[in-house]
């Protein structure tokens, strides 16, 4: 097939770019594709956090065509007479937020008239985590406009089936991230070298901080697991959104924040800013534990790349995090906003680890053949063929 993909890449940072990119990777094995990414995302007066672009050392990239400006209407034109000069079968856009919901919808109807295309949404949330204006307006503007979907989550189908009862649509797992492994010179020795650890346990949250991802709850916890588990750090690593003081100060209060000066106490850690790919795998090789605590959420990406590590994850029984992670085999599933039962798992890990991590390891390694990427690539021909 000939194939257009319209989203995220470098140097644009996080999860969206890299997975935006990965799937053209992958679907280039197969098919010529023409890659159009953005020469400019945000405002930055909408987009918090430490920017929106990365000097990763060691970029994941794909060969693209920088065409979209979000300030400029006619680039979506550009972008259109592009897809048809390619002679593309069908075009793949991603959706993230209702912010893009006017720029979708004038996008798909310049493919629809320009080159006469299916257009498929990439559907890597449905509603958004947390209530923003004009986000239903604005959603409903984009996914009226497109010919199909592919949703990563029951419950994101679920949501879609509500609003497009009629829609086209296909659920495809959020594939794994193996390429942090894969990729990465750290050892688990160096690793913990690294971030100065030797035996110590660790416990690791990670990626963007924000309100719905519930990294007070694993806060909460640290008392609980750090009296049980002498010695343990807890490293809160990401983008804080609004800052990291009001998880220090949440960590102070407990007397659970970490002290350079007595490391063998354990404590909570706070690794405020953005993390470059070179520096991802330091974190997740060196790890015991992947905990997210998360209020919502439709699906994860650090599930994924901790599945790479063959890393357990305690997740939230909320979104899609259920379906990735196999309760008691890959990890444990916990009821959301309970800092007890994230102590209980944490410390039950802990209390049977070299047994338990072999045998998370294990199921991880078959489990993990689910997410393959040449699944999504599959689903994305085949969508493509019955809409054409």
């Amino acid at each position: 097939m000939r194939l257009a993909v319209v989203g995220p890449t470098y140097p644009i940072k996080g999860g969206i770019s890299h997975y935006t990119t990965l799937l053209v990777r992958a679907l280039r094995k197969e098919n010529d594709v023409l890659f159009v990414s953005y020469k400019y995302q945000y405002p930055s007066i909408i987009y918090p956090g430490t920017g929106q672009t990365s000097d990763d050392k060691n970029p994941i990239t794909e060969d693209c065509e920088y065409l979209w400006h979000t300030l400029q209407p006619w680039s979506l034109t550009k972008i259109a007479r592009r897809i048809r000069e390619f002679k593309a079968d069908g075009v793949v856009l991603t959706w993230v937020t209702h912010f893009f919901g006017w720029h979708i919808a004038a996008l798909a109807h310049r493919i629809h008239k320009i080159a006469g295309i299916p257009v498929i949404l990439l559907c890597h949330n449905v509603k958004q985590h947390e209530d923003r204006p004009l986000e239903g307006p604005l959603t409903r503007m984009a996914f009226n406009s497109v010919d199909g979907y592919i949703v990563h989550s029951e419950e994101d189908l679920d949501n879609l089936r509500r609003t497009h009862p009629d829609a086209i649509i296909r659920k495809n797992f959020h594939p794994t991230y193996d390429i942090f492994a894969s990729t990465a010179d750290w050892t688990r020795d160096s690793a913990r070298k690294s971030l100065g650890l030797t035996s110590e346990p660790m416990v690791l949250y990670f990626g963007a901080v924000r309100p719905y991802k519930g990294l007070k709850w694993l806060v909460d916890a640290s008392p609980e697991i750090i009296k049980s588990i002498p010695g343990c750090q807890i490293f809160c690593v990401g983008d804080y959104w609004d800052g990291p003081d009001e998880f220090e100060n949440q960590a102070k209060s407990l007397g659970t924040l970490f002290d350079e000066t007595h490391p063998e106490n354990g404590g909570v850690k706070i690794v405020s800013g953005y993390i470059p790919n070179e520096e991802v795998g330091k974190y997740f090789a060196a790890t015991d534990l992947v905990v997210l605590p998360y209020e919502s959420a439709t699906q994860s990406g650090i599930v994924q790349i901790a599945y790479g590590f063959k890393k357990p994850c305690v997740v939230t029984n909320v979104g899609g995090l259920p379906e990735v992670v196999l309760d008691g085999k890959t990890g444990y599933v916990i009821p959301p906003k309970d800092p007890k039962a994230i102590a209980e798992k944490t410390i039950e890990f802990f209390n049977d680890k070299n047994n338990l991590s072999k045998k998370f390891e294990a199921e991880i390694t078959e489990w993990r053949k689910v997410f393959d990427w040449s699944h999504m690539v599959d689903t994305i021909e085949s969508l493509i063929s019955d809409l054409k």
